[in-house]
């Protein structure tokens, strides 16, 4: 074999050689960069965790968990403690949600759940447990929500008002069996602050009566009716159009305090005001 034709022939198997590896080495690269990009990928999804709360609840379900947070809630709860003030611990919860055996709706449920995790810190007649429907809102089925609200009260105070603001709405309590509201100044000025605004901005009113557990169903949806339809008199005198204000009774099916007390069974008489933008 001639010099030159050796030459060739290592020339071609040099170049068949390069060409291999490098395909080699391509495939490892772009292995290892497919590989890199989906642990990116892969921790983009973890990150995205559902957000917890120092107390949280799932839909349905009256256990509260404890999370990063509540050991410093807690404390500091613990440190507005006086010598007779009363933690008021109120469950929230959703119409749709079951009510839990034994208690009268998911919302006492979850507020009892809360007391125990004060057990020895709180002495249990220091504690009141309430409850409130919240309005359900978008993806609470599916993740977790802070379901309880807590207050420290003055007994002898709370038991005397009768209009409690919070913030969603306006809470105007009613005597035992009757239609007609006590009369407070702080009812006639909030009702008549609600009239001239509402004339303002046309802001539509719900108002929605319950009742105490004494006495039959029917009598208490029509007594639920009747607070509702005697706010909204007071409403149209003061020259809000009536046709912005709706009605409706959940007679006693909607408690917010315990029936086994007077206390309990006054906070439970009452009309609820809430106000919607047109």
């Amino acid at each position: 074999m001639s010099a030159p034709l050796k030459v060739i022939i290592m020339l071609v198997i040099w170049l068949l050689y390069s060409l291999i590896a490098y395909k080699g080495c391509l495939q490892q690269c772009c292995s290892a960069d497919a590989a890199s990009m989906s642990d990116l990928d892969s921790n983009a999804v973890d990150s995205g965790a559902l957000v917890r709360y120092p107390i949280d609840f799932q839909w349905a379900n009256a256990a509260a968990f404890t999370n990063t947070g509540f050991p410093e809630m807690k404390q500091r709860l613990l440190a507005q403690m006086k010598d007779n003030n009363l933690l008021q611990i109120t469950g929230l919860y959703y119409e749709a949600e079951p009510k839990p055996e034994g208690y009268d709706n998911m919302g006492f449920a979850r507020a009892d759940a809360v007391k125990k995790l004060f057990a020895g810190a709180i002495p249990d007649d220091r504690i009141q447990l309430r409850a409130r429907l919240d309005d359900e809102k978008e993806g609470v089925r599916k993740g977790y929500f802070e379901g309880v609200a807590f207050e420290w009260i003055a007994p002898e105070a709370k038991a005397e008002e009768s209009v409690e603001e919070l913030d969603d709405r306006i809470i105007i309590r009613f005597p035992t069996g009757s239609v007609k509201r006590e009369y407070d100044p702080a009812v006639e000025t909030y009702l008549s602050k609600l009239a001239e605004r509402v004339k303002k901005t046309g802001e539509r009113i719900s108002l929605v009566g319950h009742t105490d557990n004494v006495g039959t169903d029917k009598v208490n949806n029509e007594l639920g009716m009747g607070r509702a339809t005697q706010i909204k008199a007071t409403l149209t005198k003061a020259g809000v159009n009536a046709d912005l204000i709706s009605t409706d009774s959940k007679g006693k099916t909607q408690p917010v305090d315990s029936n086994d007390t007077e206390t309990g069974r006054q906070n439970n008489r009452r009309v609820e005001v809430r106000l919607m933008k047109q």
